[in-house]
């Protein structure tokens, strides 16, 4: 389904024009291939921001199983890329050196990755009383270049070698990135270990990422007393972040009707940790140290503090306390509280 078209621009550039007919080539591959697919979403010319940073990301794609951000690049002439990753390209017969395409669509994905893993509950939401992950799905990119450019990619790395493809080439390159198993493949259905969304969820994601305010279909009183007839003992308390049904139990930007007479007893809130260096959501552990309490992460060894804007109202009046081995985020502005996991 295509959520977000490309808007029809033009510039008094060539080469921004250029660009611009590129990310409109590419827009119009991916409407062909997956206008008809509930399985696959796709949002065009996206921006987002987050802790001071922009990502201007030309596609995204959300699907079952995670995201992936693809970078439009019109060239001309020849594209050479070395073994180091390098690029450089010739036009008019002199060679140049060129930004790496895929090196900005990295950037822009890690930055779409810290976004929603800081606001897993806004995006996702719980299941009775469970917050699920985002930090262990699928996150990738691919550069779509011109059609008619020359590509020598002999000496790039085979794992980036796969990531650029011309713009007709497009949806190949992502279906097989996706791999979704066919429905007569019942034993690669059942090794199949990634965790996945369901379309709610999906539709959900995009339209926090587009910044459209979420209707009260998503979290209806039905729902709620569904939740109130649950019995607080038949509430897990092993928490699985993965293949978690969707049943939102807190209502955002939604008309101010009151439906907390169909919520469950107020229980402390999880909030995941999440590296400032290297984006990751797990492997974090929580330290109290000479300066305060932080995070160190187990993939890059950064540290994180773990003082940060409230999640429910984002006031910055927070504070982190230890007992014993549980660290709490308690917010003085709303009296949200949250457990750090």
């Amino acid at each position: 389904m295509i959520l977000k078209d490309k808007p029809q621009t033009s510039s008094a550039s060539l080469k921004l024009d250029a660009g611009i007919k590129q990310e409109h080539d590419v827009a119009f591959y991916l409407r062909r291939a997956y206008k008809d697919r509930e399985n696959v979403l796709v949002l065009n010319d996206l921006r987002i921001e987050h802790n001071g940073e922009t990502a201007q990301i030309d596609h995204l794609i959300v699907y079952t199983y995670g995201f992936i951000v693809v970078e439009s690049k019109s060239i001309r002439g020849e594209v050479n890329i070395n073994e180091y990753g390098e690029w450089s390209r010739s036009y008019k017969g002199q060679w140049s050196g060129v930004p790496s395409p895929l090196k900005q669509a990295e950037l822009q994905i890690t930055l779409l990755k810290q976004y929603l893993c800081a606001n897993t509950e806004k995006v996702i939401g719980k299941f009775l009383g469970i917050q699920q992950g985002l930090g262990a799905r699928c996150y990738d990119v691919f550069s779509a270049i011109s059609s008619d450019a020359i590509i020598d990619r002999s000496k790039a790395p085979q794992d980036l070698a796969a990531k650029l493809v011309k713009s007709e080439f497009i949806s190949d390159a992502l279906n097989k990135k996706m791999n979704f198993k066919k429905f007569y493949n019942l034993v690669g259905k059942i090794y199949d270990t990634r965790p996945s969304f369901s379309h709610d969820e999906m539709l959900h994601i995009c339209r926090f990422l587009m910044a459209e305010p979420i209707t009260s279909s998503d979290a209806t009183p039905a729902q709620f007393i569904a939740l109130e007839n649950t019995s607080s003992s038949a509430i897990p308390v092993v928490k699985d972040e993965h293949n978690v049904p969707y049943a939102p139990i807190t209502k955002v930007n939604t008309a101010p009707t009151d439906y907390s007479k169909y919520m469950p007893p107020a229980k402390v809130a999880s909030l995941a940790m999440q590296c400032k260096h290297c984006g990751a959501c797990s492997g974090l552990t929580a330290q109290s140290g000479r300066y305060g309490y932080y995070a160190q992460c187990g993939s890059c060894g950064g540290n994180t503090p773990l003082k940060r804007a409230c999640p429910a109202c984002n006031s910055s009046q927070t504070k982190v306390s230890k007992a014993k081995n549980t660290y709490r985020l308690q917010c003085n502005g709303c009296g949200a509280s949250f457990v750090y996991t």
